[in-house]
């Protein structure tokens, strides 16, 4: 079911987010009981102006998830949004969707929730006992063939669309993995702490460590073009691989802190984004970057996605906000 909302003015500035300590949020307090069968999200007409953490592209539309089992949907490019109601009220960490119809979105007390209507209707798919465990991000190639990734090196894997999802390991040792990506080649990386960049070339069968010459925090890897990838994380760290993975560089930035999200806008151009309202840009393919900090714009960005117009939208502590570029 959607609900539409009268837009409405961006939110306060709120307190830094717990993004540092486990990805993209561990909030505080104690485990929610396990869920009723009748459970759903509140409707909400400030639903876009609460906290938002994760944006994807589904067909001609943009889907965010956030706080108390949000999820809303934008339909023309990220001008107006419409809340879908939902199976729970945990928060929502990450979303993907495989087509303009099959989604999922993960997040806290291990909820994993699907559509297969285009965000219409949306079902659990988890068994509602895991209350303990933290999913950060979720990535489908298809219908079938999906991951879900988070904390202490959860992954699971999927190849009946979500009906059944198996355990498995990238590493042994039990980092956070924030988010999960893959390129135009169907590579698969894993970016986490500790400086983990995890690589699977055959579809998440096996993983390789690369060798990224940092020991920190790191929240995406964002694939370019031709086997470039710009991976990124705690105080501002950037680093750029040109070969699929194999080795990395860093790259200076001119603002030391959290990047939380990045987006390639266009061929060369790519934005990265993070804690205060801090955006880092390059348009030479990632070989530089360089700060920017929008007026009348400074709370914290957890991910972005390039709109149709050329703007950006974020998503964050503001809710979903579209910021167009200098």
């Amino acid at each position: 079911m959607f609900l539409p909302f009268e837009p409405v003015a961006p939110a306060a500035p709120r307190r830094l987010l717990h993004w540092a300590a486990l990805g993209l949020a561990f909030a505080a307090g104690t485990p929610a009981p396990a869920a009723a069968d009748n459970e759903q999200s509140d409707p909400s007409r400030l639903a876009a102006r609460a906290l938002l953490l994760d944006i994807t592209r589904a067909g001609d539309r943009f889907f965010a998830v956030g706080d108390r089992g949000h999820v809303v949907v934008s339909a023309d490019d990220g001008n107006s949004w419409t809340q879908c109601i939902t199976p729970t009220r945990a928060m929502l960490t990450g979303v993907a969707f495989a087509d303009a119809s099959h989604g999922w979105a993960v997040g806290h007390d291990g909820v994993i929730i699907s559509t297969g209507d285009g965000g219409k209707t949306w079902r659990r798919q988890d068994d509602g006992k895991e209350l303990d465990t933290v999913y950060l991000d979720v990535f489908f190639y298809d219908a079938r063939h999906g991951f879900v990734v988070g904390a202490y090196g959860k992954l699971l894997v999927t190849r009946d669309g979500g009906q059944t999802w198996t355990t498995t390991r990238a590493s042994e040792e039990d980092v956070h993995f924030n988010r999960i990506s893959a390129d135009a080649n169907g590579h698969l990386f894993l970016a986490g702490e500790a400086g983990t960049i995890l690589v699977s070339r055959d579809r998440g069968e096996t993983w390789k460590r690369a060798g990224v010459p940092y020991e920190g925090s790191l929240y995406g890897v964002r694939p370019l073009s031709g086997g470039a990838l710009v991976a990124y994380g705690l105080r501002g760290h950037i680093f750029v691989s040109t070969d699929d993975g194999d080795s990395w560089e860093e790259r200076e930035s001119e603002a030391r802190v959290l990047i939380m999200g990045g987006e390639r806008v266009r061929e060369g151009v790519v934005v990265l984004a993070g804690q205060g309202g801090n955006f880092l840009i390059s348009r030479d393919s990632g070989r530089s970057f360089h700060h920017w900090k929008p007026e009348d714009f400074g709370t914290s960005v957890a991910d972005l996605v390039a709109a149709k117009d050329g703007a950006v939208i974020t998503v964050g502590e503001a809710g979903a906000v579209k910021l167009k570029l200098p």
